[in-house]
């Protein structure tokens, strides 16, 4: 049997079926719309030939193409008819939208999952500094066991407090005194009870302010910080360095000191140390502010190292009068290093000169200091003396 090719009037597609559906109603595969089948033109009649081949019944059901669905019209039960389909499906187009959303999605997922993230790594890091802190604050027993450390080990290196060895073990040798301070005398009764008298008194941290209306200057002995150490003063003094009185708080040996501050007193003619008052705020500068150095040690090998200020700090100074050779002060005085050391509290100084400055003496030693000495004119005697027994001219 012959096929049918026909299009649809309603969509234009291509379809194929048999002859058997000419003249029936079939729907579109791709638009579903009821259409007719055209009938197929009938042939001229052939001549009857003798053929071997067999009629087919006249039964048999119409062929059709694969997949097409039964004539909506038809007589009779429902059947599907085969349909091909000659034409590709238009392919699905994607929405530009969609796309840009889901992008955007992920962008915002992931900003907000960083900023969130962040904030928590910082907030652990916080904790393990302030634990980190915390246990090296308290593995020494903190500032109170760093003192009674400190305690300690002034007790076990003291010569007064160590056992005594009585058995002999060969001759004695004899102290030159070389290397040692050479003490002034009446300074050393007096410096020793000036520092077991402070010893009495209670340890009352300094606290570091710029800001002089706050200062406060404890009730207890003078400590504080220096270089980021606690600095714990084993002697105060004030020596004469030239025109100015030095003030000397220092922790451990005065020629070799662990940690030390110092303040240049610059007194005026004919004024003794004793009985002065300074208050230096942070903005005062000129000639009127007194120097002040900070020394600290990093390794007990080497020599201390010394910084200057000559402003920038807050400092308030109380001396008072002199008495057996030694004066009790007070002194509140912050640095502005990045250390931020601070020392405060009372303290009595021993007092190892008090020379009365005066003008006149003063320009006098400068006067002789500037005159220069010169070396006795060679005469013509002594060069014919020194030609004749060496051979040779004296040199000009």
């Amino acid at each position: 049997m012959a096929d049918i090719k026909f299009a649809c009037p309603h969509c234009s597609q291509h379809i194929t079926c048999d002859e058997l559906w000419g003249g029936h109603q079939l729907e579109c595969p791709n638009c579903k719309n009821t259409l007719a089948v055209p009938a197929m033109a009938a042939a001229p009649a052939a001549q009857s030939t003798p053929t071997l081949v067999p009629k087919p019944p006249a039964a048999v059901e119409p062929r059709l193409a694969i997949n097409a669905p039964p004539p909506a019209a038809h007589s009779g039960p429902q059947r599907v008819i085969p349909i091909r389909n000659l034409a590709p499906t238009a392919p699905k187009k994607k929405n530009p939208l969609v796309t840009y959303g889901v992008g955007a999605l992920v962008l915002i997922g992931l900003a907000v999952g960083g900023y969130y993230g962040y904030a928590w790594m910082n907030g652990m890091q916080d904790k393990v500094n302030t634990s980190s802190k915390e246990a090296a604050k308290n593995a020494d027993g903190g500032q109170v066991g760093h003192i009674a450390n400190l305690y300690g080990t002034l007790d076990a290196t003291d010569p007064s407090k160590a056992p005594v060895d009585t058995r002999s073990t060969g001759p004695r040798q004899r102290r030159t005194g070389v290397g040692q301070e050479i003490p002034v005398s009446g300074a050393a009764d007096s410096s020793a009870a000036g520092t077991n008298s402070m010893d009495s008194l209670p340890l009352i941290p300094a606290v570091w302010t710029l800001d002089l209306t706050k200062a406060r200057i404890p009730s207890g002995r003078v400590n504080g910080s220096i270089a980021g150490t606690n600095f714990l003063p084993e002697t105060a003094r004030i020596d004469a360095v030239g025109n100015a009185q030095v003030l000397r708080i220092v922790q451990g040996q005065p020629f070799s000191p662990d940690r030390e501050i110092l303040v240049y007193l610059h007194l005026k003619p004919g004024e003794k140390i004793g009985g002065q008052t300074l208050n230096v705020p942070q903005d005062m500068a000129g000639t009127g502010v007194p120097q002040v150095k900070k020394g600290w040690r990093n390794n007990p090998k080497f020599a201390p190292q010394y910084k200057s200020f000559s402003s920038g700090y807050a400092m308030r100074l109380e001396l008072g009068q002199l008495a057996d050779g030694a004066l009790a002060g007070k002194i509140f005085l912050s640095l502005p290093d990045a250390d931020q050391s601070v020392v405060a509290g009372n303290f009595k100084a021993t007092l190892t000169t008090n020379v009365v400055v005066d003008a006149a003496a003063q320009a006098q030693a400068v006067q002789m200091q500037a005159v220069p000495v010169t070396a006795p004119a060679n005469t013509s005697a002594s060069d014919a003396a020194w030609q004749a027994r060496y051979g040779t001219r004296r040199s000009q």
